[in-house]
């Protein structure tokens, strides 16, 4: 194939594959490192849209037109919200079903061009964790020494897995109609959402709950809420800390362990997690029979995954 001539003409190259965002297009097609998202956004609309063969989805993604109307094309990956629980679950909170994600990443930030090298969700469903899905990812760009020392993921590791964008169905699969659940949630939601967003233009919506947020209000007692902390205290063993899928049953093994609580506590739905969560941690009593039924937690044994 020979090399694009003009900008447009690489663009239309880069979009090939699939629909991108502004930033990501245009760093490409100019060849720069960085641009904010108002600038790539103008860059975008100067060189694409006098052209006929390039569409501005309803994401703000740019896609091909030619693309859009064929069966395996970018219909596929239209914008649509991935509403990971469809509406407020309802009933008993046992019936809930939750996805509890972790991931690995190069970085802090993925507004900063942080990506996700490894993901990890186990689903929890019935009080149990049911199922497992884990996947190194290839970040397209360089893991930092300091990330790979902490996960152990290398580029060599990475380098020849598949990309977020190629996952991504999959990944929208397991979270569809879920509880989207994770320690620290905020970070792994936007790290998710993000590689949704940039590589198929979905949006990430729906209930969130995060396990940090739990063990606050259902372990008072417990001085740290770290991972390590709150395993530690329900003697839950991490097969493989600092990796996704460690991380992930860990962490779905905890949250079984705070729902049982939840539910002796009289919070036997959603909507009553959600108002225990909103209310201040320190208005909370616990009583001195709490306290000491809470000094025997249940063993990590009672955990089944199918």
């Amino acid at each position: 194939m020979s090399r694009p001539t003009t900008l447009s003409a690489r663009a239309a190259q880069r979009l090939a594959s699939g629909p991108l965002d502004p930033v990501t297009l245009m760093c490409d097609v100019c060849k720069v490192d960085r641009l904010h998202a108002d600038a790539a956004e103008r860059m975008a609309v100067a060189l694409l849209s006098s052209h006929p063969e390039f569409v501005r989805l309803p994401s703000g993604h740019w896609a091909l037109a030619s693309t859009t109307a064929s069966p395996g094309g970018v219909s596929a990956y239209t914008v649509r919200d991935v509403d990971c629980a469809g509406s407020t679950p309802s009933g008993s909170l046992l019936d809930v079903d939750f996805a509890v994600v972790d991931v690995e990443t190069t970085g802090t930030s993925p507004t900063a061009g942080d990506k996700i090298t490894e993901i990890a969700i186990a689903r929890v469903r019935g009080g149990e964790v049911v199922d497992v899905f884990a996947q190194l990812v290839n970040p397209q760009r360089p893991i930092p020494p300091y990330i790979t020392q902490l996960t152990r993921i290398s580029w060599e590791m990475v380098r020849d897995q598949p990309t977020f964008r190629e996952i991504a169905p999959a990944v929208v699969d397991r979270l569809a109609g879920h509880v989207f659940t994770a320690h620290n949630a905020a970070f792994d939601w936007r790290f998710v959402g993000e590689e949704l967003d940039r590589g198929i233009g979905h949006l990430l919506a729906g209930p969130k709950l995060c396990t940090v947020r739990l063990a606050r209000v259902l372990l008072p007692a417990l001085p740290r809420k770290s991972l390590d902390h709150v395993t530690r205290y329900f003697g839950i063993e991490i097969e493989a800390r600092h990796r996704a899928e460690g991380d992930a049953v860990a962490t779905a093994q905890a949250l079984v362990r705070m729902l049982r609580i939840a539910e002796d506590e009289g919070v036997r739905s959603w909507p009553a997690l959600e108002k225990m969560l909103s209310t201040p941690t320190a208005k909370r009593r616990s009583t001195a029979s709490d306290r000491r039924r809470r000094a025997f937690p249940l063993p990590a044994s009672e955990d089944h995954i199918a």
